[in-house]
Order: structure tokens, then sequence, then C-alpha cells
């Protein structure tokens, strides 16, 4: 007897943690994708428009050459720049904060290093764009050999890639190419 209300208490509660699961997991939205096409223009803040021009891939050592940046590491990686233009349709100086953009494919993201943008920018993380103005800036992203498989990595410059500025409710998608 004593079992029989042991197990009917157990099946209870599995059966009540399933149902709680189940209604937490139905009230959440699930995040929507903005899939924006390569070369597309598209609001990013306040009337101002980002556009994904196209990306260069570097080595260590063309990076060392180009932009004077020293990596300081044995680790193998491919350095993607990322070239976009922000363009301020509104009357008035509008900033844009570059900080969220991250370069991801499924599976992998990772943000943008700081030290080599100062490098390949003349302006802050903030960039300040006074009416109609278009500026360029180029996003750096250092991917490392560790983070994918021999095959992947080999076929890296290939692969599927978008810069992610925001994630939830909406996650925009901004195509390489």
């Amino acid at each position: 007897m004593k079992k029989r209300v042991i197990l009917g208490a157990v099946i209870l509660l599995v059966v009540l943690y399933a149902f709680r699961v189940y209604k937490v997991n139905s009230e959440i939205r699930a995040v929507k994708e903005d899939m924006i096409p390569f070369g597309t223009e598209r609001e990013v803040t306040n009337g101002v428009t980002m556009k994904v021009n196209g990306y260069t891939v570097l080595s260590k050592e063309e990076a060392k050459e180009k932009y004077d940046y020293d990596l300081e590491m044995d680790e193998e990686v491919k350095i993607f720049l990322v070239n976009v233009t922000y363009f301020n349709k509104t009357n008035k100086s509008e900033t844009v904060d570059t900080r969220p953009n991250s370069i991801e494919k499924t599976g992998y993201s990772t943000a943008t290093e700081m030290m080599l943008y100062s490098l390949c920018n003349q302006f802050d993380l903030d960039v300040t764009l006074k009416s109609g103005e278009k500026k360029e800036v180029i996003l750096p992203y250092i991917l490392y050999k560790f983070q994918f498989e021999q095959g992947e990595w080999e076929k890296l410059e290939d692969e599927v890639f978008y810069i992610s500025n925001s994630r939830y409710p909406v996650k925009t998608k901004w195509m390489l190419k």
C-alpha cells in the first residue's frame, strides 16, 4: 500500500512538472528571423540604415602587413573584414552603436574584434552620422581554427555567414553573400 502511494505521488509530480513545462514553453514566443539579402539596405535604428557591401578574409600575416595588427598567438586564424555602410536618412545627427554586430552561422557566433576595429576605422564604435551622411565601416572578426572541424575550416570562406545585430524578439540576419 505504501509503495502505491509513493508511486502515485511520483507520477502526479511528473505529470504536474510536464504540464508546467508545456505551459511555460507555450507562453514564450519563438524568435522570428528577418533574413536580409546581401546588399539590401535596412533600418537599424532611428532612421539610420545599414547595408552589407561584402567581406574579405585575411591571415594573421596579411593583417600584420596591412594594419600592423599582431595577434600574438600561435593558433591559426582567419580574419573576416566585413564592409558595411551606414546611412542617416533623418534630418538630424544620429549615433549608431556598432558593438551589437556579431558574425554568425548555425552553431557559431563571435563578436567584433575591438583592437582591430580601431585600426581599420578612423572613428569610435559609436559612429555619429550627420543628416544625409553615409559612412563605410569595417567590422573585423577573428575566427580560430580550433572552433571548427578540419573539413569546415578548409572551406570556411564558402560557408554561409551573416551579421546579426538583434536577437529577440526578431533575429536579424544580414547575409554576407
